[in-house]
């Protein structure tokens, strides 16, 4: 990796490392909802927020990255074409938005008293959120433009820090004036409309106004991106989908509002991990394009394999950490969850493992131009968890929830790496990222003999816990320093990394 890319790199980093620390308002809103709107209202918020998600997906998920793709391209001196590709993105995702809406308001009454027991707060909740759609489309393709005009601070600040602050922040407001699923919609749609009228600031501030309107008047198809972005859109779309099939299965299988959210509260305290990857991984995305565009695949897989090191070295700590203290971040949600055992958040962890370490290859082969590759994906893996769901929910309750989930992002990690070596052509050296791995699977190998063999102990205390968690940091630190023949230095955003 050349210095200037790793500079580049670990610069774009450092701003997205600091809109990551922004995302502490995430966990600390699942406690302040959880706690005064109760588990009932957070069940159906969960349920709600995975229907949006998939929706937002669906609307935005393709054009994000090809604005980031094209901006990217066209950036240094063909500014018209950057506003064509910029008005392209915008006018389709705001037309979807308007399809969404309109299905949100005619199916929704249809569909969803099929399905939920809870059915007219969740539909009060979905077709608020989806009237949001337009505003969080804009928001969202703005910010990708930035991006690729290699600004990464905004992105970061604004839906890594300033968003899950507004929602902290209005839903506590609303909850004064509604304490139950109103407030919670209203705290959520007025996030939405506060982050919405920063972007514009942040557009007036990078880009151009003029050019984007007169691209929208004289409004031609870019039959090239849309070939990019519709398929990535549906792509994500499903990948969404994955992500949330757990949460919204257990509701189709009558499992009550209240049990759901506890569910949906472990699988986002594990699925909050997945930062770690992005600490790197919106600084990584452009410097694939680059890189392919000028046909240096070897330096492309060079620096994603560095990159995945670092990310993977930073993970394995905080999937131990959660592995040993699981119960207790949860009372921490509220205190309705003593004494109930988070056994299944242990069979969640591998999602969160396979996203850090390996989910970079997905980027690679998503802007190297081949979304067509996840859209298959995400298509077989999401039939594949289906149908494990359906499978072994009403046998293993929450506990097979989280294992259909965490075998699908096996299968689709298996995928992305073969698609990344043998279609795109990127080789993938596992000898430069081995070593977190081996010291992490063995420090996780112990802490299962220790819980297996004191399972009485571990069950106890939390001082005992949380001494056991840091003999288990220890032994992994001791483990990647024999391994790199040197003492582990955190992959830090602050300070160069030899290879």
């Amino acid at each position: 990796m050349s210095q200037e890319v790793r500079d580049e790199l670990q610069r774009g980093a450092l701003v997205n490392a600091l809109g990551v620390a922004g995302k502490i308002a995430g966990p600390s809103f699942l406690i302040v909802v959880t706690r005064l709107y109760g588990p009932d209202a957070f069940g159906v918020y969960i349920t709600a927020s995975a229907v949006v998600e998939m929706g937002i997906a669906f609307l935005t998920a393709g054009f994000k990255d090809a604005a980031v793709m094209y901006v990217s391209r066209h950036a240094e001196d063909e500014r018209q074409a950057l506003y064509n590709s910029l008005a392209n993105a915008l006018g389709w995702s705001l037309f979807f938005a308007t399809v969404l809406i309109a299905l949100a308001f005619t199916l929704g009454p249809v569909v969803l008293p099929q399905l939920y027991d809870y059915s007219d707060r969740l539909l009060f909740m979905v077709r608020w959120m989806a009237l949001a759609l337009p505003l969080m489309a804009f928001s969202r393709i703005v910010l990708a433009a930035t991006q690729g005009l290699k600004i990464m601070k905004y992105e970061a600040l604004v839906n890594g820090g300033l968003r899950p602050m507004l929602l902290l922040t209005f839903s506590t407001a609303f909850y004064l004036l509604a304490p139950d699923v109103r407030g919670l919609t209203a705290g959520y749609v007025g996030a939405q409309v506060a982050a919405a009228l920063v972007t514009v600031y942040v557009y007036q501030r990078e880009l151009e106004w003029k050019p984007l309107f007169a691209s929208m008047r004289s409004f031609r198809i870019n039959y090239e991106m849309m070939r990019f972005a519709i398929p990535q859109n549906i792509n994500l779309t499903i990948e969404r989908f994955l992500t949330n099939i757990d949460v919204l299965m257990l509701g189709y299988f009558g499992l009550n509002a209240q049990l759901v959210g506890f569910y949906g509260a472990g699988a986002r305290i594990v699925r909050e991990l997945r930062n770690v990857k992005l600490i790197f991984s919106s600084a990584f995305a452009p410097q694939i394009s680059r890189f392919h565009h000028r046909g240096e695949i070897k330096t492309l897989g060079y620096t994603l394999a560095t990159t995945l090191r670092w990310i993977t070295t930073i993970a394995v700590p905080v999937l131990l950490a959660v592995a040993v203290l699981r119960s207790d971040l949860l009372v921490i949600v509220s205190p309705e969850y003593v004494g109930r055992e988070a056994l299944f958040m242990l069979f969640l962890l591998p999602i969160p493992y396979l996203q850090c370490s390996l989910g970079l290859t997905g980027n690679t082969v998503v802007m190297t131009g081949n979304s067509h590759l996840n859209l298959a994906n995400n298509v077989v893996t999401g039939t594949i968890n289906f149908l494990l769901n359906l499978w072994l929910i009403p046998a293993f309750g929450l506990i097979g929830a989280a294992t259909a989930s965490a075998l699908a992002t096996g299968v689709k990690s298996i995928l992305e790496v073969s698609e990344m070596r043998y279609v795109v052509g990127v080789p993938f050296l596992a000898r430069e990222l081995y070593e977190p791995h081996v010291a992490g699977w063995i420090a996780a190998g112990v802490l299962l003999g220790v819980s297996v063999f004191y399972a009485t102990p571990l069950a106890g205390s939390l001082g005992y816990r949380l001494g056991l968690l840091g003999g288990v940091l220890l032994l992994y630190g001791a483990l990647l320093t024999l391994l790199q023949g040197r003492l582990p230095r955190i992959p830090s955003v602050l300070q160069d990394e030899e290879s």
